[in-house]
């Protein structure tokens, strides 16, 4: 009895394996969602390049290689199919490009030295000899942390000359703030720092104004503190 339960067990798990193998083949789409499209390096490298290159340039990002550049005219049919294969199959990370035009200026790709991670670990020379033979300007930048915008403006600068305006230092701390433009002395020009100038007062306004006490209430006041003392 237990032999016959254990077949029957094996019997269905065989007819369930069988029944989803037909189930896929015969779905014309047998996809899911990936993960997300960048990497956490490629991620914080995209952040500083958009940065570095600011209104200079678009950044545009896995970019195939068939879509940068073309055959020449006198190309045969033959080399064209060999050479179609191998351009399809290849893509870029970053491209530079006018925003202008969207003309393409740069390539720059990641590159892992130690191992591939889902980067170009040794250099390609079908894309470097592609990209050289259309006038692309290729960049190879190696995996590493601490990348500063510092870093990208010089590698792109001294590989394309572009006029990418290096990012000032930013310093740290508090500055006291004073005012914009020169304060007028309130001491007068033509009397020395020890006596202030009187202000001039509107003759209207000094005709308003009375002494709180008269001339004989201040003599008064003068001779009973002489008295006083």
């Amino acid at each position: 009895m237990e032999y016959v339960l254990l077949l029957l067990v094996a019997l269905v798990v065989v007819v369930a394996i069988v029944a989803s193998r037909f189930v896929e083949q015969g779905n014309p789409f047998p996809f899911q969602k990936r993960g997300p499209i960048f990497s956490q390096i490629e991620r914080a490298f995209l952040r500083l390049l958009e940065k570095a290159v600011t209104d200079h340039y678009k950044v545009m990002s896995r970019v195939k290689l068939a879509d940068l550049i073309d055959f020449k005219k006198s190309t045969t049919s033959k080399t064209k199919r060999s050479a179609l294969l191998k351009l399809n199959s290849k893509y870029l990370d970053f491209v530079l490009c006018n925003p202008d035009d969207m003309s393409v200026v740069a390539v720059i790709d990641l590159v892992n030295p130690t191992g591939k991670n889902g980067h170009k670990a040794s250099q390609d020379w079908f894309v470097s000899g592609a990209l050289e033979a259309a006038g692309i300007p290729y960049i190879r930048m190696k995996i590493k942390r601490g990348y500063s915008l510092g870093d990208i403006q010089q590698c792109l600068i001294s590989r394309l000359g572009a006029p990418i305006r290096k990012t000032e230092p930013i310093i740290k701390g508090r500055f006291k703030t004073g005012p914009t433009r020169p304060v007028k002395p309130l001491v007068a020009s033509n009397q020395p720092m020890g006596k202030i100038a009187a202000l001039p007062m509107n003759p209207a306004l000094s005709q308003k104004l009375t002494p709180a006490l008269s001339h004989s209430q201040i003599k008064a006041q003068s001779t009973s503190m002489v008295q006083a003392s």
